[in-house]
């Protein structure tokens, strides 16, 4: 194809400069005088001033002046007779330039022929008048140098007044420029103001951005343009088709600056810091470049050059604050923004959050690039998910996607996708993890932070209650999440002012009727005799970290509790729960021994529980807390035994000395014979390996039959006594002893 430079035609490389495109000065006479109007006429005619010759209109009255002035808005100089068909003609014309026309610069010479109308200063300086001289002082030679200076006089005020239009239209533009924030519409915007600053002829304006500053051909790209280039937007320099144009784009880069000739300006520009980059702009001015043109143009491009600094800082920050810095992978701040699009919500999409198992040993083991590599593979795996719509890191262990309603993630689906082992640096490795999913709906509080939090909430609770790898929950709305909020405010002062209380209910021997022991409750009274059921209040407290404090105050009550049984004759142990976290942290033990030793309980009179399922997720770690208290006479339960079927395999290395069964096998005991089987075979378990056994949620004389038919002696339940204040309490102790 052949290549048209007829477009871009540039000037051959010679400055062009011009102080003023004018080639000859325009003057004015206005007199109603016509034989010293000819007269004057004629002097004006022959003179050169400044190397330019003058062009004269003459007015033989105000009257026409105005006409002449108002069509010809150019004229450099008025030589203007004060009387002409009024007194104060002259004065009113003036009057008319000045303030009407808005014209200061114009140049404007009184004449008289008569001395004695000369204008008083103060009438100079109010009408703005620049000279004033009687027609009988101007021969030739003092009217030259009258015209001369006055001539002189307008170029330097109009010089000013362009420069000063200029920097007004430089400073107008920079603004304009400074509200663009992406690269696109600043480019355009650029070559918008540089035809406001010098006027450009139509098309020749383009904007592209290379990596390699002297490649053409290696990505370039036009990023803005009008005129005949505006097709060329987004492809390749290289396939602009002018030849010459692009000649001379080559020769900017290689001289790396700014090149200004005859109409056309080549603008440079050269970033090497976050990532090198590379601009050039090329326009073509109306007019040959004056110095001003080019001084404005040179002051500009700083402008100019601030911007596209300001906008590669910005996409770096982006880069940093949407991207995770190791991997690019969008991270938690891009996910937010997603979650921002109303349509996930109104298309009912499900949000599932994945957390990797034990990352923070795995990067001990293996090392950091190891787990970066086994993030990005997790990347690719979940990435593969049909219906997925997007996915992103939101914090170091965790990912999260959105996938339409009609692509639902399962557990199963899930099972399979990190079931399989990967090859990571040569080694093969299976990724565990945990998920969370929910629907968004409507009528959500559509924050993305709360719903984050909401879903991080659940993920950690159910990694320490649950051994299962999937879960699906139910968000809270906004009516139930602010109530949330208010009830954990109130527990939280609650713990504080003694509003959580120990119920103490018994634990018998069903042979005898006897009182063995007492498990600690805690019930929460608010200040007004409302009491929060402990299924409302004791999650709030695991998923807001104040359980420990909860268990602590119930640990303290119960000793507080010993110590009245013994002042009343009677010595049985009390158990207090707590929870897996607790356990986990290095110092438990030690701080437990610190408590009961202060209130001077022995650990032989308390009896810790803990849940089956909590015991089992991190069995290794928490046994040897277990058998440490155990050593030390203190018993520890397996609260709800049997709801974690799997935890079979592991009891003969558990660290404990007692089984509790679950009330939900108790309850159906005399009904189902599938439930019998079960407690048979953990009395079995429990006897085979040393362990005492105790029945929950024994509630009639039939499962007490049962139990005790089985092997199970001890039971606990709304058929022996109800939790009860720690005084009711001592009251029935005294009573079954």
């Amino acid at each position: 194809m052949s290549r048209d430079n007829s477009f871009f035609e540039f000037d051959t490389e010679t400055d062009y400069f011009s102080t003023s495109p004018k080639s000859r000065w325009l003057i004015l006479t206005v007199e109603d005088n016509d034989i010293f109007q000819q007269s004057l006429v004629s002097a004006l005619s022959r003179m050169i001033i400044q190397g330019k010759t003058l062009e004269i209109l003459t007015a033989s009255s105000a009257k026409q002046a105005k006409v002449v002035l108002e069509q010809r808005p150019d004229i450099n100089l008025v030589l203007l007779d004060v009387v002409m068909e009024t007194d104060d003609a002259g004065l009113r014309l003036i009057d008319h330039i000045r303030f009407t026309l808005q014209n200061p610069i114009t140049r404007i010479i009184l004449l008289t022929g008569q001395p004695g109308m000369a204008p008083n200063r103060s009438v100079m300086e109010q009408y703005d008048i620049d000279d004033y001289w009687c027609k009988t002082e101007l021969g030739e030679e003092h009217l030259f140098n009258v015209m001369n200076g006055n001539l002189k006089t307008w170029q330097r005020m109009s010089e000013l007044k362009n420069a000063h239009q200029g920097l007004e239209r430089v400073v107008t533009a920079s603004q304009k420029i400074s509200c663009q924030h992406d690269l696109s519409p600043f480019s355009q915007t650029v070559l918008e103001q540089i035809d406001q600053i010098i006027g450009i002829s139509d098309g020749g304006i383009m904007s592209l951005k290379m990596s390699d500053p002297l490649d053409l051909n290696n990505d370039s790209a036009v990023l803005a343009a009008t005129g005949q280039y505006q097709p060329y937007i987004g492809q390749p320099v290289i396939s602009i088709e002018n030849d010459l144009l692009l000649k001379r784009i080559q020769q900017l880069l290689e001289q790396k600056q700014h090149i200004f000739d005859g109409h056309s300006s080549l603008l440079y520009f050269s970033f090497q810091e976050p990532n090198p980059v590379y601009y050039v702009i090329v326009v073509k001015s109306t007019d040959v470049l004056t110095e001003s043109n080019i001084h404005l143009l040179k002051v500009f491009a700083e402008n100019i050059a601030n911007g596209f600094s300001n906008i590669a800082l910005t996409d770096y920050l982006n880069e940093l604050a949407f991207k995770h810095w190791q991997t690019g992978i969008y991270n938690r701040n891009w996910f937010c923004k997603q979650l921002e699009n109303e349509a996930y919500w109104n298309n009912n999409a499900q949000i599932v959050l994945i957390s990797i198992d034990r990352l923070s040993d795995i990067t001990v083991t293996f090392g950091e690039k190891f787990v970066i590599q086994l993030l990005e593979t997790v990347y690719a795996e979940l990435s593969d998910i049909t219906g997925i719509q997007a996915i992103s890191i939101i914090s170091r262990d965790a990912f999260a996607i959105l996938l339409e309603k009609s692509q639902l993630l399962t557990a199963e689906k899930f099972e399979q996708i990190l079931g399989k082992k990967n090859h990571i640096q040569h080694l093969e490795h299976k990724v565990i993890a945990q998920a969370v999913s929910a629907q968004l709906t409507p009528s959500l509080n559509h924050s993305p932070e709360r719903l984050l939090g909401q879903l991080e909430s659940h993920l950690l609770r159910l990694r320490t209650t649950s051994s299962s790898h999937f879960h699906h929950v139910s968000l809270d709305n906004e009516a139930i999440f602010s109530k949330h909020i208010r009830l954990l405010n109130e527990f939280n002062l609650g713990l504080t002012r003694d509003e959580v209380q120990a119920y103490l209910q018994p634990k018998v021997n069903m042979n005898t009727g006897k009182l063995v022991g007492f498990e600690a409750l805690a019930r929460w009274f608010k200040p007004n005799g409302e009491m929060v059921p402990p299924g409302v209040f004791i999650p709030i407290a695991e998923a807001s970290g104040l359980v420990e404090q909860l268990d602590r105050v119930i640990l303290l009550k119960s000793c507080s509790a010993i110590k009245q049984l013994e002042a009343a004759g009677i010595q049985v142990p009390i158990s207090f729960n707590v929870s897996c976290h607790e356990l986990l942290l290095s110092d438990f033990s030690s701080s437990i021994l610190e408590v009961l030793a202060a209130e001077n309980v022995a650990p032989q009179q308390v009896d810790m529980e803990i849940t089956e399922t909590l015991a089992m997720i991190n069995y290794e770690e928490v046994s040897a807390t277990l058998r440490k208290l155990i050593q030390l006479g203190m018993d520890v339960s397996i609260d709800d035994f049997g709801t974690g079927f799997s935890s079979l395999s592991h009891v003969t290395e558990l660290a404990a000395t007692t089984l509790k069964i679950d009330k939900s096998f108790v309850q159906y005991l005399g009904e189902k014979s599938s439930s019998e089987h079960i407690v048979d075979m953990i009395i079995r378990v429990a006897t085979r390996f040393g362990m005492k056994v105790i029945a929950e949620g024994v509630e009639t004389a039939l499962q007490r039959d049962k139990l005790i038919e089985l092997g199970c002696t001890i039971g606990q339940g709304y058929f022996y006594a109800r939790p009860m204040p720690i005084d009711e309490a001592v009251k029935w102790a005294m009573a079954n002893s």
